[in-house]
């Protein structure tokens, strides 16, 4: 069985992120979101690609790429990063997993990262090459009970050796890279042994409610104004956008943040947001929520506090702290 087979056989409606087709729900969002926040939901990522890099100048080079310190990367390790341009706005986000003899890549733009990547190897001695990996994830206070059923657990930011693929461990569950037949025969498993099928509608549902950003909001933005200035090391240097970073931590000066959006009706995602007719942000993912309606997550001017009205379109809309309590 494929694991496009075994989305069929669980009565997956499909859906579209960017140019791929992807699990987007199995018939009842709120049962899946229930699996997110209280069990072990199983969600299906492997559109996202994994890049791998090999050659003596590996490390160096990736290190001189993104805003993480890949020198002092411990082997056995992963950690989440981003790759910005010239102007400190993300270009990329991406995990780096520290295999030894290789360090993996994953991104949900991992075609254009290793395009990058290729233009930036001039003399370096490295190697980028595509992999043909699932990438499956397991999430939710019940996921670890849920995989240690099944193979041993890494510490959490460590990961474990599985054949041909890799388990990677963070507070939230577990990310599996394996090899596409191991993929197909490990996910009904995992059902079997209390893990729920989690489309990407819920996904989308359970990040907006929770204020985690991804690709809507963080494409093109300063890290530390989505919410991702986590994964910028600021006492590493030799990176493309490190100037604006080191500005950016000796003056603290950013003008947006990451706050939620309640409206009326299902609020357009893309869309300026306006105050007494002044622009004063965008929204990022927009999404309709069991509990909360139409909700959002937005990037807005510092000045913009919860319970503030703002108008998206020819509707209003109250601004709301993250996450959502």
């Amino acid at each position: 069985m494929s694991l496009g087979a075994f989305h069929q056989a669980r009565g997956v409606v499909w859906g579209r992120e960017g140019e791929a087709e992807v699990p987007w729900s199995y018939g009842n969002v709120e049962e899946e979101l229930e699996a997110l926040y209280q069990g072990a939901a199983l969600l299906d990522f492997s559109e996202q690609g994994l890049l791998e890099l090999r050659g003596a100048d590996r490390t160096e080079f990736l290190h001189n790429q993104c805003t993480s310190d890949i020198r002092g990367m411990p082997k056995e390790s992963w950690f989440e990063t981003l790759f910005l341009n010239a102007k400190g706005q993300i270009e990329h986000l991406g995990r780096v997993f520290h295999l030894g003899e290789a360090l993996w890549v994953s991104s949900p733009s991992a075609q254009a990262l290793a395009q990058r990547f290729h233009r930036y190897i001039v003399f370096d001695q490295v190697e980028v090459e595509s992999l043909p990996r699932a990438l499956l994830r397991l999430q939710g206070p019940q996921a670890e009970a849920v995989g240690q059923q099944l193979f041993p657990l890494p510490p959490r930011w460590g990961l474990s050796r599985t054949p041909g693929g890799v388990v990677a461990r963070d507070e939230l569950g577990l990310w599996l890279l394996l090899p596409l037949p191991e993929a197909a025969v490990l996910a009904p498993r995992l059902l079997e042994h209390g893990a729920t099928p989690v489309g990407r509608q819920a996904w989308h549902i359970w990040r907006v409610e929770r204020g985690q950003p991804d690709l809507a909001e963080a494409l093109g933005e300063l890290p530390q104004e989505v919410g991702l200035g986590s994964r910028v090391n600021y006492k590493k240097g030799c990176y493309l956008g490190q100037e604006i970073m080191a500005r950016l931590e000796a003056r603290g000066q950013t003008r947006y943040h990451l706050m939620a959006l309640l409206g009326q009706v299902q609020i357009p995602p893309g869309a300026e947001v306006f105050r007494e007719g002044r622009p004063v942000g965008r929204v990022g993912t927009a999404v309709e929520s069991p509990e909360w309606g139409a909700v959002a997550l937005a990037l807005l001017r510092k000045e913009l506090r919860p319970g503030d009205q703002v108008r998206v379109g020819d509707w209003s809309a109250t601004v709301a702290g993250l996450p959502l309590e």
